[in-house]
């Protein structure tokens, strides 16, 4: 079994952020604006201003006190010509959520609202795409995998994973199912598939009787469980099963929050 470590992967994508950073004209400076109350998620931010402060990136977290103050707030932070980028503290009330699609595409470093997301689907090469499918993408390429042909089974179909990893595999030629919680047979689904993609948020869900042997699994969750970090994929009954496989912590996770630092430098190029 070969682990896909996403430090490495990680790496690879910082080593010319410096370089990149120096030939811009403006220095990237980005707003992340949520509202009260969320501990999982101000520990999420923490790790972004750390990533910031290290590349010298302007950083400003707004935390409002309920909806009206957000919407208050976003509006001058989307008028304000300083900022470069702006991103969503989630969890949000679904009325508030909406206002992603207000963003302008250039400053949407998350690339989830609707304009980047329609350049991505028609294959538009300047679309900002979503950090977590992306690193899902940067992981298969960088260990070499070919999905020509390959059938692919995405579990998940959220905004930020299941459904913008559809055109970046479909541009690797694979053959795609998507699978959520309406799927009928998603073990038949999944037992026929070269490549799993788990992103449905639910520990350790994944078991080796659920896949074929040889199978590629690409773990995406982030669960807390008896107070340890675990993925979508039951690691220790897989291990021996597979042919690779992305730990949780040191896969996907370590990708993403470096190409949400890469996303910000492109906003600026």
């Amino acid at each position: 079994m070969e682990i896909l470590d996403g430090k490495q992967v990680a790496e690879n994508i910082k080593k010319d952020f410096e370089e990149r950073l120096n030939k811009v004209k403006i220095r990237p400076n980005i707003a992340v604006l949520g509202i009260k109350g969320d501990g999982a998620s101000d520990i999420y931010t923490r790790k972004i201003k750390k990533n910031c402060e290290k590349y010298r990136i302007g950083f400003k977290l707004i935390l409002s006190e309920n909806v009206k103050d957000f919407k208050k707030n976003f509006k001058e932070i989307k008028d304000d010509e300083s900022i470069t980028g702006i991103m969503f503290q989630q969890p949000l009330d679904g009325n508030v959520l909406n206002l992603i699609n207000e963003i302008p595409a250039q400053k949407d470093i998350e690339g989830i609202g609707i304009n980047n997301m329609g350049k991505l689907f028609l294959g538009n090469e300047d679309a900002q795409i979503p950090c977590t499918s992306k690193a899902v993408i940067k992981t298969i390429e960088y260990y070499g995998i070919n999905l020509e042909g390959k059938k692919v089974a995405i579990v998940g179909r959220s905004s930020i994973v299941g459904k913008p990893l559809i055109p970046q595999l479909l541009k690797k030629d694979a053959t795609i199912t998507v699978c959520h919680s309406k799927t009928k047979n998603l073990v038949k689904e999944l037992q026929t598939a070269d490549v799993v993609i788990m992103a449905i948020g639910k520990a350790n869900f994944l078991k080796k009787e659920m896949i074929k042997k040889d199978a590629i699994l690409i773990d995406v969750g982030i669960n807390f469980l008896d107070g340890k970090i675990v993925g979508d994929i039951d690691y220790e009954d897989v291990k021996d099963y597979v042919k690779a496989i992305t730990p949780v912590p040191g896969g996907i996770g370590i990708v993403t929050n470096a190409l949400l630092i890469d996303n910000i430098i492109r906003s600026v190029e």
